[in-house]
């Protein structure tokens, strides 16, 4: 493995240090460098023992167990004993082994001379688990801690090591990357020009997003922000079950109102994304042709249609409501259910979104988002909140959403108005759909 100048600074600090924490962009090697450094130490200090961890079991055995069998087998030299899903065994006291934080408290201590733990995603490692899992391990010759991950929040064990005196530190800086700099495919899998470019354009060099993932520091945090990416990165990481799939169908259609504006399409259940469409410089005819084709193919109950009513949304809504007499008109600036809490149905639409993904809610229920969506997660995560004049939560108007990202949040909106009626009818008691949307 040939390692870029900022995977040879860390790997350096490991050679001379015991505690080591490295941030990282996304894409930069980390995985591939906590592989690598995770055989060496394994091979190199003999007995020892080697535990790797993360926050879930998804990132240990798919992510770094997944390069750790890679990197073993593209060594340049002899390196004895065969990889297992979370497991190599040369010995009772000579072996690495991987495990998720649900594995911590059930584990007992390690004793070896040497032990190296290394910490992945160490950002989002539970701080009570992080001090438990110190706690297994004792005595030895060199004990060592390596922590890694994307800064995502500036809270916790991870953030704290970047300024607790003893910890040796580095950045591993998309920015800094030969990918990046050469503008050319170097490394295979790693980050790309292309990809810095397009979340400058999605996010902005401001944005939370740009300075954790792509500059790999810690963001300054944004109390104004209405959905936190941890909360949506959750719901990606979410393993799906099959109660994600009950219940009915319900989609939300955002159409555009100006031209460089994308008509969206969210079609989901009360726990699940299941698909979303999107179209450029489209005619309201247009829309209006899409929507009746995923209504038949979905078998949609034409009271689980919310349509975005207003300008160019009009015509669409109009026109359809001939065909389906039941489907539902979203008018944003319109009195909220919750007329005492939300300046309007808007925020209040965007704010029952944001209880879907907090864990700290009571309408949480493990919503799954699944495959990736870059252009949903910038959308509900760079929307921001207020309190309006009147003493309720208003959402940022979005002609200064527009001026400060450049462009329309339209696929997060067509997210709030697919969920707008359901989660209101749980919000707030027996609401039947025609007293949240109304009929026009």
């Amino acid at each position: 493995m040939d390692l870029t100048d900022g995977q040879k600074g860390v790997a350096g600090l490991l050679g001379e240090n015991d505690d080591v924490s490295c941030k990282s962009g996304h894409g930069a090697g980390k995985s591939a460098l906590a592989a690598a450094l995770a055989l060496w130490f394994k091979y190199s200090y003999t007995p020892s023992i080697v535990l790797t961890t993360a926050p879930t079991e998804r990132q240990v055995k798919e992510v770094l167990w997944r390069e750790i069998r890679y990197r073993k087998m593209k060594s340049k030299i002899y390196l004895p004993g065969k990889p297992l899903t979370m497991k190599l065994d040369l010995g009772p006291i000579d072996y690495m082994l991987g495990f998720s934080t649900n594995d911590v408290q059930q584990m007992q201590g390690f004793h070896n001379p040497n032990i190296m733990i290394i910490v992945d995603e160490s950002n989002g490692y539970d701080p009570e688990l992080f001090a438990a899992l110190l706690g297994l391990v004792s005595g030895g010759i060199r004990k060592v801690l390596f922590q890694i991950g994307n800064p995502i929040v500036p809270v916790g064990p991870f953030f704290d090591s970047f300024s607790d005196g003893h910890t040796k530190t580095a950045t591993l800086s998309c920015l800094d990357h030969p990918n990046v700099i050469s503008g050319e495919d170097l490394i295979p899998g790693a980050v790309t020009l292309k990809w810095v470019d397009k979340m400058r354009k999605l996010w902005g060099e401001d944005s939370a997003f740009w300075q954790s993932r792509v500059l790999g520091q810690f963001p300054r945090i944004a109390s104004d922000i209405i959905i936190s990416i941890i909360w949506f990165e959750q719901a990606e990481e979410m393993k799906k079950t099959k109660s994600h799939d009950e219940g009915p169908l319900y989609m939300g259609v955002d159409v555009p109102e100006y031209g460089e504006d994308k008509a969206e399409w969210f079609i989901g259940k009360k726990r699940s994304r299941v698909e979303t469409v999107s179209r450029s410089n489209v005619e309201p005819s247009a829309v209006i042709g899409l929507t009746k084709q995923l209504i038949k193919k979905y078998s949609l109950i034409e009271e689980n249609v919310t349509i975005d009513g207003i300008g160019a949304g009009a015509v669409v809504y109009s026109v359809l409501k001939e065909d389906f007499p039941k489907i539902r008109r979203f008018v944003a600036s319109e009195t909220a259910v919750n007329e005492n809490e939300f300046e309007n149905k808007g925020t209040e639409a965007w704010w029952n979104v944001r209880n879907m993904l907090n864990p700290a809610s009571d309408q949480y229920e493990e919503y799954f988002i699944g495959k990736k969506c870059e252009q949903l997660k910038s959308d509900l995560c760079s929307r921001k909140y207020r309190t309006s004049s009147h003493g309720r939560i208003m959402l940022e108007p979005k002609p200064e959403f527009r001026k400060r990202m450049k462009r329309s949040p339209d696929k997060g909106d067509s997210m709030t108005l697919c969920y707008y009626p359901l989660i209101c009818r749980y919000s707030y008691g027996l609401i039947t759909l025609p007293d949240v949307i109304g009929d026009y």
